[in-house]
């Protein structure tokens, strides 16, 4: 299985870096990525075009060029039908830190405050009074209505014009605590203590209603998904792009390559070996669980699957669970698709390390904490 499965991007940095060497320095043994999309809101992208023209304030490189140009056009719908991709990656990053300007004669366009709002159409657009901002943070069930609409017309877009792309939904979520440079130890986001709060809280109401979008897109449509929200992952001072609520550790984008390799080979597979592979993906998900405390050891959980799968022998008794049904499939899958899914259990020890060596840094700085120094006698 050498064929390159081929990849639209309609979201944000949060699913384009997974296509990117400095992310998964190996990802073009797989995939190749055709025709994107940044940061759009679905509502505004299943509106029809704006042709208004537009310059930028300053200078702006081609990238936000392509940006602003790409958001207005919907090019997007009309490159997909052209060119097919086997696989078009949704997230909803523009959705739920943008939002839309719904123009007076009704179409809408992605308020993008880095890119849109440094153009004149921005603010002839403001000047306007019959220009109107719609956020889901004013109203979440009516922005929820008007992207649920969008995203109907969405997916019958898809199911027409490109009816062998299997859509996968990214489901993202904003990193709630940051790695500071020189620390050992995440904190929240934001500025420490009281001042930090209404950012903090926030970030969590935005991930309640990114999760609402996900769930929709997830289970209305029949798509697949890619959900790493439950791992608890930071963001961090190093990241290429600095630190930010979807600029993730680097271990993310591993796991989120592996996991969509057992997308694409869920479809390549017998159902049965499929579902082999899907074991795995979920012992190792369930390994990072029990490291986060967030599941009970294998031991102890009533989990039979593995042993109705998989019975122990000697030779692999000291492995995990994931480790023991990868060792299974060793005789059933070509070293291409074997080693793609070995990525399960290796993206989560590299997840499980970082949790480990934070756990070890806290429990560090604790006992710094609880050492006081002697009181010294009276003279």
């Amino acid at each position: 299985m050498t064929d390159l499965t081929t990849v639209a991007v309609l979201g944000s940095c949060i699913t384009r870096d997974n296509f990117n060497r400095r992310f998964n320095p190996d990802y073009k043994q797989w995939y190749a990525v055709g025709p994107t999309t940044n940061q759009s809101s679905m509502i505004a992208l299943m509106s029809p075009p704006v042709d208004e023209p537009w310059e930028p304030l300053a200078e702006m490189k081609p990238y936000g060029r392509w940006n602003v140009a790409s958001d207005l056009s919907r090019e997007i719908l009309t490159l997909l039908p052209a060119e097919r991709p086997d696989l078009v990656v949704l997230d909803f990053f523009g959705d739920v830190h943008f939002g839309v300007l719904q123009m007076p004669d009704g179409r809408y366009v992605t308020d993008n405050r880095w890119r849109l709002r440094k153009t004149d159409l921005y603010g002839r657009l403001m000047a306007d009074p019959g220009t109107v901002a719609v956020r889901w943070q004013d109203d979440p069930d009516a922005y929820f209505a008007l992207w649920t609409e969008a995203m109907d017309r969405f997916a019958a877009h898809v199911a027409e014009h490109c009816p062998d792309s299997r859509v996968v939904v990214h489901c993202g979520f904003n990193a709630v605590d940051v790695l500071r440079a020189g620390q050992d130890v995440p904190t929240p986001l934001g500025p420490p203590g009281r001042k930090g709060k209404p950012a903090r809280v926030g970030i969590r109401r935005g991930n309640r209603f990114w999760a609402r979008l996900n769930e929709h897109a997830r289970t209305a449509y029949g798509w697949d998904h890619v959900d790493l929200s439950r791992e608890r992952f930071a963001t961090f001072a190093d990241h290429p792009w600095g630190p930010f609520e979807v600029h993730y550790t680097m271990d993310y984008y591993r796991r989120f390559q592996a996991e969509l390799h057992r997308v694409v080979l869920r479809e390549q597979l017998p159902a049965e070996l499929a579902a082999r592979v899907d074991a795995v993906a979920e012992a190792s998900a369930r390994r990072i669980q029990v490291e986060l405390g967030a599941a009970p050891p294998e031991e102890e959980a009533a989990a039979p699957r593995w042993r109705r799968l998989l019975g122990r022998s000697p030779r692999d008794a000291g492995l995990s669970a994931d480790r023991r049904l990868l060792e299974s499939l060793r005789g059933d899958l070509d070293e291409d698709a074997w080693t793609r899914v070995a990525q399960l259990p290796e993206s989560a020890d590299e997840r499980i390390s970082w949790i480990r060596a934070v756990r070890e840094a806290e429990e560090a700085q604790e006992a710094r904490e609880r050492v006081t120094p002697a009181a010294e006698p009276p003279g």
